[in-house]
């Protein structure tokens, strides 16, 4: 009943985290974005988080470690807004866990390190995933999303500024060659503390998109870490994710399931 209560309001508990879904519409129209399929009206021009969400996550359960932003817009399209929810959130003795796919500068980093050092005064932390799926073949599946390159660049920034920082090859698209997949991780691994990655969700198979690729594995199915009733075809290339597994091995780091799990290993 708990669960139903937080989950009417578009905050998901799953396991020690709560993920927060906004009704705030994402501006970048990636092509494999979920998030115009989910059973809610999505605006322009609304709080990230609502009143009513704010007041659940102040009484979360104990259980609850982890606040996790920007699941279903760009958490970082408004900074002032973005940056006032983030020092609302950091009394709440809760980690902070966001995924953004904008370039930010380095003023912007640095008030997001105070950020960081408040909650570490708590014993919590920030924990800034930057989304970078591909490289090559951006401009088919992201065009209105900042370049790779100027994530990288704000990647490297916030490395150098002491963040915990994650990299998000979610998700894995199947178009993607084994030499892409390689140049993401050669082009990040210096600055980051891991990876994580999960399939492709779409609510309908789009051949335009995907082509006639072989070795396909399409299940239908409702992702836990969505609110229920969205059903979603989820995609997988086979042997895929081994290769990346590998890949980012070789490099010396290590693949997640997800950003609470690579959270818990590197704190």
């Amino acid at each position: 009943m708990e669960k139903e209560k937080f989950e009417q309001k578009r905050l998901i508990l799953d396991k020690e985290r709560v993920l927060t879904y906004s009704q705030l519409y994402c501006p970048l129209e990636c092509r494999y974005c979920f998030s115009g399929d989910l059973q809610f009206e999505q605006q322009n021009g609304v709080a990230y988080l609502t009143t009513e969400q704010f007041e659940l996550l102040r009484v979360l359960p104990d259980e609850i470690k982890l606040i996790m932003l920007g699941c279903d817009t760009e958490f970082f399209q408004n900074r002032v807004d973005a940056l006032n929810t983030l020092e609302e959130l950091s009394g709440l003795g809760r980690n902070i866990s966001l995924v953004t796919k904008m370039y930010l500068p380095p003023d912007f980093i640095k008030k997001l390190k105070d950020v960081d050092n408040h909650l570490r005064e708590k014993g919590n932390s920030l924990t800034l995933s930057f989304s970078i799926p591909c490289i090559e073949s951006a401009s088919a599946w992201e065009p209105k999303a900042p370049k790779p390159e100027m994530r990288i660049r704000s990647l490297r920034l916030a490395h150098d500024n002491r963040l915990d920082t994650l990299i998000a090859i979610r998700p894995l698209l199947p178009t993607l060659s084994n030499d892409e997949l390689r140049s993401i991780v050669e082009a990040t691994s210096g600055y980051c503390k891991g990876y994580y990655s999960g399939p492709l969700y779409m609510k309908e198979i789009e051949t335009s998109l995907l082509g006639d690729l072989p070795n396909l594995h399409i299940e239908k199915m409702q992702p836990h870490w969505m609110p229920s009733g969205n059903m979603f075809y989820k995609i997988e290339k086979e042997g895929q994710m081994e290769f990346l597994k590998a890949t980012i091995e070789k490099n010396g780091h290590r693949l997640f399931e997800g950003a609470a799990e690579a959270i818990a290993a590197i704190d």
